[in-house]
């Protein structure tokens, strides 16, 4: 049973050590500066917990750092010691920290893999981007089915992780903008909210079924009559600008996200 280490229990450590946990393959440990977390998941799934990161290292076959890009830094000088055995991996889910930033602070040839992942891995229909650097590419398929346990991944270079965090990284807070908009566009028209909510929400997830099957082109022009209502939707819609505010949102997400770690 392969020894895995999350260091953070928030919404994507926390998330993926629930589903983890629930798989029973691993023998798993958690750190976090918050004890009334590791006491939550110590109660419930019996995993190893402690405050000190370094311990948590030691004991780690493949260490995921699952904290806040400024704080990755000061988390790999924490664990660096643990790193001088053969075959420790170290795997981050830190937006805008490179492959490169990680190698330089921990010893030379440690496998180093990064995933970008999204919080859709709560209900485990999430979605993640992986790579790795050439001693990585060894640990790389365990990693890949460590993080299918909360959705779907996809091995991608580097150099597109940015654009990948833009995208599916902040998609799920864009989904739930569209959403809302949705809402109060049918308040103001008369339909009552707790009916609105309803109907938008099976919408969207009957929406993202479809989209599994069929392109959004496909779907939009099976939904959309020429001259009906559908089609007026999308030429106000047009009008307002609402595709090139989607671009322009996406690429200011992107750059925003090359300067995390700065």
């Amino acid at each position: 049973m392969k020894s895995v280490g999350i260091i953070g229990a928030g919404k994507i450590g926390g998330s993926l050590l629930s589903r983890l946990a629930e798989g029973g393959e691993y023998d798993l440990g958690v750190s976090d500066v918050h004890r009334d977390r590791l006491a939550r998941f110590a109660e419930r799934y019996g995993v190893f917990t402690t405050t000190s990161n370094d311990e948590l290292a030691e004991r780690s076959e493949i260490v995921i750092i699952a904290v806040k890009p400024w704080d990755v830094p000061v988390v790999l000088s924490e664990v660096y010691s643990a790193f001088h055995a053969d075959g420790r991996a170290a795997v981050s889910v830190a937006a805008g920290v490179t492959i490169e930033d990680i190698s330089r602070r921990l010893p030379n040839g440690t496998p180093v893999v990064r995933v970008m992942p999204n919080v859709c891995a709560a209900i485990g229909l999430g979605s993640a981007v992986i790579t790795a650097n050439p001693s990585g590419r060894a640990v790389l398929p365990d990693v890949m089915r460590i993080f299918e346990s909360v959705g779907d991944v996809i091995e991608l270079p580097e150099r597109l992780f940015d654009a990948a965090t833009a995208l599916h990284g902040s998609g799920p807070a864009y989904v739930a903008l569209f959403a809302d908009a949705l809402i109060q566009a049918g308040v103001r028209e008369g339909i009552p909210r707790d009916i609105a909510r309803r109907l938008v929400s099976q919408t969207v997830q009957g929406t993202a079924v479809l989209l599994k099957e069929k392109s959004p082109h496909q779907v939009r022009d099976e939904v959309m009559t020429p001259g009906g209502t559908t089609a007026a939707a999308f030429a106000a819609m047009e009008k307002s600008g609402f595709v090139a505010a989607i671009y322009d949102g996406i690429g200011a997400a992107t750059e925003r996200a090359r300067r995390l770690a700065e």
